[in-house]
């Protein structure tokens, strides 16, 4: 929400590159606690990775999509704690922005929206529940069993914000079993730390309850140099899971989190370029900042946010006959508190107050067949429910140094040293309902088709009203009118694919899948009414096809496929040319394509050894028409931008051996050479991110029984400073800057070392 402005021009923050089922191995590992490394174990099958990316039970193999399987022991040897860090075990996903509101993308398609009313285009589904705004506040990752990212547009079986693919989260079952204590715990430099524990009760011989915490420090890397303070974003995160297999027909679960995202102090980004003689330069220069492609320093006033997110959820499992009726019941909240100073100076001339609210209800219904017949698929019915509202305040001094050169836009200079500013209070709602249905038929032992249908409708109501004077404010800088706007569509998606078996461990597939991202109201526009303030549905229809096959007796697995998406009415900003002012707005530009072919090698050779190396390459291109300014604020036909493909490597190595009876040895190593990264829709040079490789690593013990372990890692080892995007620095205009740029700087911008320790009772 509050950053999304910044990204004015961006129609997508072009973030790239696709690849295969990199750490799939996970779903075959037999079960272990959470953290470290696992006892050694024989070469396992690849070919047995069980993913439910088609809502049951399959073979990877047998599965003619893209999936990314990674298991919470991966999480936590690679310290990955975040959504965002899992852009280093599955590759094709990226995030680009600030950390807790980066747009997520998959296969180069994903971007911020500057509506209210908008959803992403990857879906975030955690046990089940589809999660709404999923840019913001993605969820912890602690106390997971494991997590499938789906690659391509999956909106046939998972709605309406997933028409670029999906990340689904399951978490840690109760066990009835047995009861056990599970403890994971990383402290690292730069005042970083993770500690997740677990705690698992039997109730009875067929109930058992389950709690689990995580709490994080992201590692300082944000330093404002006005106040001393680093932005040192915490968060602290609690779930509670109850399982009653109430009979051999019925099982109940129960689940309920809840998770507190803050930070106070530090700066939101850094300015990396500004004009030497500019207001700006020297007030940032007063202040000890050195501005340069490496500066993550700023010196600015107060910055803080207050997250709070809880949910309830209930999921019942009846079998019938064969068959198993699922229902899923969800109530999601959210609440924010944010102050941002956006001026980058601490000469107050611009900040910005939020703070809004979110509900989701949601339910689904679905019956699946059972495995092994003729026909196998799944069927149901779905509704959601959200409500938002959104209070945005803008204030400030902001032309209190237009009159140094005389440009003061009031009657009198001296008007211009008052603050001005203005409120905007926002309201949506939002309400859809679908019935869906896929199903594989075996035509033959080895040729089998896919078939699959979802027909839904959204309705999206928005309100904002006229903007207000802001508190302390003696005029409102732009007075704006009030919107009320709806938008209802019904729409169809689709998937039509078909598999053969051309020996018995190789098989080939080609799918045709129509996707979904539903439509929004325009609610934050200006100067913009009617039809622009309607933003139409993306529609992506995406063309895939290629080979799974095992190799070694089924100890390695090589995949391969090549992809097509094309994208009718891709939401984005542009400058709409129909307005007096050329005014940037948020709606649908004609065409937006991706296109590309992805390898991988994935298994386990040897006792002891795993590895995983990926490669992906892709390219992106404009329909004609797209207009959005470039960095210096002109408006260029992005279209004619046309860049050469992205490669994205991926590599992890992992090997354990006996070091004694009772001890193991382990070391992990991962390898990620990320493409560059064009931070706005025209690509310009100077607000790219130039590629880099990103090496990390772990190197410790662990008891033969898994209980007990030690181990010292490193992430960003050459400490190569990355920003996670790029943009033209807010207010620097007001400041008498021409061309200035700032950056955003992630968890991952700098070198982290640290000890882990592990134990499970």
């Amino acid at each position: 929400m509050r950053h999304v402005w910044i990204f004015a021009g961006c129609s997508a923050l072009a973030l790239a590159s696709p690849s295969y089922a990199q750490s799939a191995m996970a779903a075959s590992v037999p079960r272990q606690d959470d953290g470290g490394a696992p006892a050694i174990q024989p070469a396992a099958n690849a070919g047995e990775i069980i993913v439910t990316a088609n809502r049951r039970a399959e073979r990877l193999q047998q599965v003619p999509i893209a999936v990314t399987v990674v298991d919470g022991a991966q999480l936590a040897r690679q310290n990955v704690n975040t959504v965002e860090n899992l852009t280093r075990s599955a590759p094709a996903l990226e995030v680009a922005g600030p950390t807790g509101y980066g747009a997520l993308s998959i296969r180069g398609v994903g971007g911020i929206s500057l509506a209210q009313s908008s959803e992403g285009s990857v879906g975030v589904v955690v046990d089940n529940v589809a999660l709404a705004n999923t840019s913001i506040d993605p969820p912890l990752l602690f106390d997971i069993a494991r997590i499938e990212v789906l690659e391509g547009p999956q909106s046939t079986l998972f709605g309406r914000n997933s028409s670029a693919g999906v990340i689904n989260i399951v978490t840690a079952a109760p066990d009835p079993s047995r009861t056990a204590v599970i403890a994971h715990a990383d402290i690292g430099t730069r005042d970083n730390y993770i500690g997740r524990l677990a705690v698992n009760l039997p109730v009875s011989d067929n109930a058992a309850l389950r709690i689990a915490g995580g709490l994080t420090q992201d590692p300082k890397v944000q330093y404002n140099r006005a106040d001393d303070s680093w932005q040192k974003r915490k968060s602290e995160a609690v779930r509670g899971r109850f399982l009653w297999e109430a009979s051999d027909k019925l099982t109940i679960n129960l689940s309920g989190d809840y998770t507190h995202n803050h930070y106070d102090g530090g700066v939101q980004w850094a300015v990396f370029q500004s004009s030497p003689t500019s207001l700006l330069t020297a007030r940032l220069n007063a202040c000890g900042v050195t501005v340069g492609p490496s500066n993550t320093d700023g010196c600015a006033g107060p910055n803080r946010s207050n997250h709070t997110v809880f949910g309830f959820s209930g999921q019942i499992d009846l079998a019938l006959g064969g068959y198993t009726l699922t229902s899923v019941s969800a109530i999601r909240r959210r609440t924010i508190n944010e102050l941002v100073d956006i001026d980058s100076t601490t000469a107050d001339r611009y900040i910005q107050p939020q703070s809004g609210s979110q509900r989701n209800l949601s339910q689904e219904l679905r019956l699946s067949t059972p495995n092994g017949g003729r026909v196998e698929g799944v069927a149901g019915l779905y509704y959601s429910s959200q409500r938002l509202t959104n209070s945005l305040t803008q204030v400030g001094n902001i032309l209190a140094d237009l009159p140094l050169i005389g440009a003061c836009p009031l009657p009198l200079a001296s008007l211009c040293a008052l603050p001005f500013g203005q409120t905007r209070d926002t309201a949506v709602q939002t309400e859809g309902y679908a019935a869906f249905g896929q199903a594989t038929v075996h035509i033959s032992p080895r040729l089998r088709v896919l078939l699959g249908l979802r027909v839904g409708h959204e309705s999206v109501k928005a309100q904002t009203g006229a903007t207000t004077l802001a508190p302390g404010a003696v005029a409102q800088l732009t007075p704006l009118p009030g919107i009320n706007a709806r938008v209802s569509d019904t729409y169809v998606g689709y998937r039509v694919g078909v598999q053969y078996e051309v020996a018995k461990q190789v098989m080939v597939f080609a799918t045709v899948t129509r996707g979904y991202k539903g439509p929004a109201v325009n609610d934050q526009a200006a100067g913009v009414s009617g039809s622009q303030l309607i933003v139409r549905p993306e529609i992506p229809t995406a063309f895939e096809g290629g080979f799974k096959s095992s190799l070694m007796n089924g100890r390695i697995a090589f995949n391969a496929t090549g992809f097509y998406t094309r994208i009718k009415d891709f939401q984005a900003s542009f400058v709409d040319t129909s307005t007096p002012a050329n005014l940037l707005v948020f709606g649908n530009v004609p065409t937006y394509r991706t296109w590309g072919a992805s390898a991988n090698l994935f298994g386990r050779p040897v006792q002891g050894l795993t590895v995983n190396i990926g490669a992906t390459f892709l390219v992106r291109r404009y329909g004609a028409g797209y207009l959005a300014p470039n960095a210096l604020g002109q408006v260029v036909d992005v279209s004619t931008f046309r860049p050469g493909g992205s490669l994205k490597l991926t590599s992890s190595l992992e090997y354990t051996a006996p070091l004694t009876a009772r001890l193991n040895g382990f070391f992990q190593a991962d390898v990620v050479r990320n493409p560059r990264l064009f931070s706005n829709a025209a690509g310009d040079s100077v607000l790219a991110v130039d590629s880099w490789v990103n090496v990390g690593g772990r190197l410790g013990v662990k008891s033969a029984d898994n209980r007990l372990g030690v181990s010292v890692f490193v992430r960003n080892l050459f400490d190569t400073i990355r920003s996670g995007a790029r943009f033209v620095t807010p207010t620097a205009a007001q400041q008498l800057d021409p061309v200035s740029y700032s950056q955003f700087a992630g968890a991952e911008s700098r070198r982290v070392v640290g000890l882990s320790l592990d134990a499970s009772f």
